[in-house]
């Protein structure tokens, strides 16, 4: 049964404005979208993962570990600052997946999207900061699609921001980027105390482990080395002391979990960019299923997605917004704190 390409050539035409800082992922995503060889491989992608990201992200896998050297000459992430220009990539990136092809294919229909940006534990760290507003007192946190579970130790990373810093002084990860606001990011100071921390995946990245290292090495652009840098330091931080990590489906493991989480204490989940990878189908019971953690104790409720609420505040760019929602006993609030560049680069505040 021959397989419909036109809806992933759209999502590859898509992905020449989604990837702003690889020159190198614009034009590959031109050459994917309009060719049917490449759409081909493209295809095998999992359910519910962004296939621009896990196609590229599977060839970059293959380029850092020293398989295609023609190719590697044109990614900055293996030449450096002598990278070749992009516009001449096109008849060497399609040889290399033609002859990958197999190792293609196993990667896309069987790794994930796991992105670890590790700046965004700044946002995390802004809406626990909201949650410290209305409740001072011990949490357990839980991160849905926690890969490595680098965001799970957000409490352990120095930040600066518009001349004000938190967090751990002494800390390897040191995290800064752009305030958008004329008021100060002093609201930053305070936030609960995180006395259980759990994270869910449907697979649990070992921080200690090279090839995962690897892969998770391969989801950052090519010429982001920053995040690189910033992603091996946090690394080294969890790997020392790795958070709890549960291996499975959200929708099945969140039940159990609010059988065993203490009702003594506000839960607060946390996900970011996680949704988006959940089939479209399920994700109405994703919403449902964490809402339910409400019924027993409160809930505090991050997402780093898009909005939740309709808001003329939000472009109608694709753009992360830190969200709020909280329930327990049937009371439920919702608002936008912040606009979040994608990967972190710039905090916009809204209702903080």
């Amino acid at each position: 049964m021959a397989v419909d390409l036109d809806p992933l050539a759209r999502r590859f035409a898509l992905g020449a404005a989604e990837f702003t800082t690889s020159p190198l992922y614009r034009r590959l995503c031109t050459l994917v979208a309009q060719d049917p060889a490449l759409l081909a491989i493209a295809a095998h992608c999992r359910a519910g993962q962004q296939p621009t990201n896990l196609f590229l992200a599977a060839a970059h896998f293959l380029v850092l570990g020293g398989t295609a050297p023609q190719l590697g000459a044109y990614y900055a992430s293996v030449a450096g600052s002598g990278a070749r220009a992009a516009e001449d990539v096109a008849p060497v990136f399609r040889a290399f997946c033609l002859d990958h092809q197999d190792e293609l294919v196993e990667l896309v229909s069987t790794r994930l999207v796991q992105t670890n940006v590790v700046k965004r534990s700044a946002a995390l760290w802004l809406g626990m900061a909201a949650v410290a507003a209305t409740y001072d007192g011990p949490v357990t946190l839980l991160e849905l699609g926690c890969s490595a579970g680098i965001l799970l130790c957000f409490d352990r990373y120095h930040y600066a921001a518009a001349g004000a810093t938190w967090g751990e002084p002494a800390s390897p990860v040191a995290i800064s980027f752009a305030w958008r606001a004329t008021q100060p990011a002093a609201t930053m100071q305070r936030i609960p105390r995180v006395v259980e921390r759990v994270g869910i995946d449907l697979n649990p990245v070992n921080p200690t482990d090279t090839t995962e290292r690897r892969w998770l090495r391969a989801l950052v652009w090519p010429e982001n080395a920053h995040e690189v840098k910033l992603l091996d330091t946090a690394l080294g931080v969890v790997a020392a002391d790795p958070p709890r990590m549960l291996r499975g489906d959200a929708l099945e493991l969140l039940p159990q979990l609010g059988e065993e989480l203490s009702r003594d204490r506000p839960v607060v989940v946390f996900h970011a960019a996680t949704r988006a990878h959940v089939p479209a189908a399920l994700r109405a019971r994703f919403d449902e299923t964490i809402a339910a953690l409400g019924e027993q104790r409160p809930l505090y409720w991050l997402s780093n997605e898009g909005p939740i609420l309709p808001d003329d505040r939000v472009p109608r760019l694709p753009m992360h917004v830190l969200a709020l929602r909280t329930r327990h006993r049937g009371e439920s609030t919702a608002r936008h704190l912040a606009l979040i560049e994608g990967h972190a680069e710039w905090i916009q505040p809204l209702d903080l």
